[in-house]
């Protein structure tokens, strides 16, 4: 009786491998869904420091911030309930400049000490945000126009020599 119940159970320890491996393959993990956490010092090395990422997202990003427009533009697009990023600075920034290069139209979301800042089209579709920076941590939207949209982006993060 014992032999069956381990023969059982090693079926069972196999097929729910199996069953798991093949979920997995038929569904890939997001891994764009989980927050990347960046910290930056002065003088940071490589100067600009580049991410990639895919946008998606069913949340209208003024339902994020609840405002519709910061001095730096209209909050537009769809971003996940999420940041894609969480950026900390350990000292103050004169000029850093967080810009988004991407072949359709992207928006950026953020959110940190001092305010909300939107940005959609800086350079031509590709927004940014730049000027100087305080220390502290700062939540980073990377919104599409479509809902749900998936698409291809590289962040960049420069600061003044």
């Amino acid at each position: 009786m014992v032999k069956q119940l381990t023969e059982v159970s090693k079926f069972s320890l196999y097929v729910g491998i199996g069953l798991i491996f093949n979920f997995l393959s038929i569904n890939p993990i997001n891994a764009q869904s989980l927050v990347k956490n960046i910290t930056i010092n002065r003088q940071f090395a490589p100067n600009p420091l580049t991410f990639e990422g895919v946008s998606n997202g069913s949340i209208s990003a003024r339902d994020v911030v609840r405002i519709e427009e910061t001095a730096t533009g209209y909050c537009d697009g769809f971003v996940n309930h999420e940041p894609n990023y969480t950026l900390t600075l350990n000292s103050f920034f004169n000029y850093l400049k967080i810009e988004v290069e991407s072949p359709v139209d992207t928006t950026i979301l953020v959110k940190g000490p001092g305010g909300i800042w939107c940005n959609d089209d800086s350079d031509s579709t590709n927004p940014s945000i730049e000027g100087q920076w305080q220390p502290g941590n700062y939540k980073i939207w990377i919104g599409s126009y479509q809902e749900n949209s998936v698409n291809n982006y590289r962040v960049k993060i420069t600061q003044a020599n």
